[in-house]
């Protein structure tokens, strides 16, 4: 099983979700860490990461050696646009 990694970003986003919603997600990156290629290859400038879908929230995430970092939690309609704005 990997190693899981937040961003501050992700955190505070995760912690602003409904209960029912973190429920949702808490499961969500419990199957990421057990399976890290379930999740959809991005293209064009999220290139590299992964995206899971968990009901109408997205987790964007990268993996690297043992380690899954979730870089962002959102809703579907806004979370890769705001993920391509803080990326380098």
């Amino acid at each position: 099983m990997y190693r899981l990694l937040y961003t501050k970003e992700a955190k505070t986003a995760i912690d602003r979700l409904p209960i029912k919603s973190k429920r949702q997600i808490k499961d969500a990156v419990e199957r990421i860490a057990a399976s890290p290629d379930i999740g959809k290859r991005l293209t064009q400038e999220l290139k590299g990461l992964l995206s899971y879908r968990s009901g109408d929230y997205r987790l964007i995430y990268r993996i690297s050696q043992e380690e899954i970092l979730v870089l962002a939690v959102g809703h579907r309609k806004d979370v890769y646009r705001q993920t391509s704005r803080k990326l380098p």
